[in-house]
């Protein structure tokens, strides 16, 4: 596996769980929901703050201890890499298809809005980390 390939991985599980303590927290499991949109704002800010940090350090960590000479580009991993992309934007349209349809259906919680978003996202990593799995056992 590509380095590249090691910490769009890595990326995804850290966005899952970023999206789960948001989710987590809007529904009181921990911490408390944010009162306004401006909290929010800043809580979903620091979490990707917090991500880049994170992927940054897994991307120095990943290239330092890899001391073999790796492919910089991998053809049958970018073509995997498609083929999970692609699963995970049926993901997208349709959750916010249907995120559309309940906001014009008169829902007036925008923090439901709001987090229901923030859903579609992780449902979309979920269902994108098992494809790359998926695809990768396939026979080329």
């Amino acid at each position: 596996m590509t380095i590249f390939f090691r910490v769009d991985v890595a990326a995804s599980l850290f966005a899952i769980l970023a999206g789960a303590l948001h989710i987590g927290a809007y529904f009181g499991f921990w911490w408390s929901a944010p009162e306004t949109g401006m909290e929010l704002f800043w809580r979903v800010g620091v979490s990707v703050a917090l991500m880049i940090v994170m992927i940054m350090i897994i991307s120095i960590v990943t290239s330092i201890t890899d001391k073999t000479e790796m492919p910089t580009v991998d053809e049958r991993e970018s073509r995997v890499q498609f083929k999970a992309m692609r699963n995970m934007l049926y993901v997208y349209s349709g959750g916010l298809a249907i995120i559309f349809m309940e906001a014009f259906d008169g829902l007036t919680d925008p923090m439901a809005l709001a987090h229901a978003v923030i859903g579609v996202f992780v449902v979309g990593e979920l269902i994108r980390l098992p494809s790359l799995w998926w695809y990768l056992r396939q026979p080329a």
